[in-house]
């Protein structure tokens, strides 16, 4: 069966009652976004798997899924409560993740690295939600993502790198500026699109210097999609002093 992959970066501004007139400033992301959920709505997906730096989060090697009946979140945090959304869990599905070494923790708050991403691609699929484990190496997620492949390979399935690129790409970024943030998010962006990997673990030794959180939920997608796919970037941008990028991954031939 298919599967299709997405990377979508998820600051808060992109949403209307959030950013405002700001999100002028951010409408090549918006467009892609929803250029990707239109590739969403056509694949149909029976399960949404989402990886999210903001998700709840394990200090060890185990992959933390949340499981619960519903996921639900709103924007509140961010001045926008009646933007909300509510989504089935997949719990049989979330379980299973325990055979490719995740652990399973009963927690349904959504939260915005999920929702942002969510709210342009709107599956219509019951979802996983997953978060980082921060003693995994990189190796540990690919190896992650091509467990999930294997587990679901009778299934269509989307599967969601949740993630924004380098904070640090102008003076006023939140993270600081770094003059060599931005030559990281191009090496990030030129891997994605080529879709190499061993050109993407370059960039390894980097991540600290950008100060970015997308890292693992693409490694992830690596690993999910296999080494023959194909990638679509469709925008990057970092108008914030934040690297936002979309891009839409299939398989080879799709």
């Amino acid at each position: 069966m298919p599967v299709l992959g997405i990377i979508s970066c998820h600051p808060p501004i992109i949403i209307p009652d959030i950013g405002g007139m700001e999100t002028k400033k951010v409408q090549k992301t918006i467009d892609a976004l929803k250029l990707a959920a239109s590739e969403v709505e056509r694949f149909d997906p029976e399960l949404t798997l989402i990886m999210s730096p903001h998700a709840v989060a394990l200090n060890g090697e185990k992959i933390p899924v949340q499981v619960t009946d519903k996921y639900t979140g709103d924007f509140g945090d961010f001045g926008a409560p009646q933007v909300n959304m509510r989504y089935d869990c997949s719990a049989d599905d979330a379980y299973a993740l325990r055979e490719c070494g995740a652990s399973a923790v009963r927690y349904g708050l959504m939260d915005h690295g999920s929702m942002v991403p969510l709210y342009y691609l709107r599956p219509n699929s019951p979802l996983v939600i997953m978060g980082y484990a921060f003693s995994l190496p990189t190796n540990g997620y690919i190896a992650f993502g091509s467990c999930m492949r294997r587990l679901f390979e009778n299934r269509r399935v989307l599967f969601i790198a949740s993630g924004d690129l380098s904070h640090r790409l102008l003076p006023d970024a939140p993270a600081g500026y770094h003059p060599d943030a931005k030559l990281f998010d191009s090496k990030l962006i030129e891997a994605v699109r080529d879709w190499s990997l061993d050109r993407y673990l370059l960039l390894e030794d980097f991540r600290d210097l950008a100060g970015e959180c997308g890292y693992w939920s693409i490694a992830t997608l690596f690993g999910f999609m296999g080494p023959q796919a194909k990638s679509d970037v469709l925008s990057y941008e970092g108008p914030f002093g934040v690297g936002y990028a979309v891009a839409v991954v299939k398989e080879s031939g799709e």
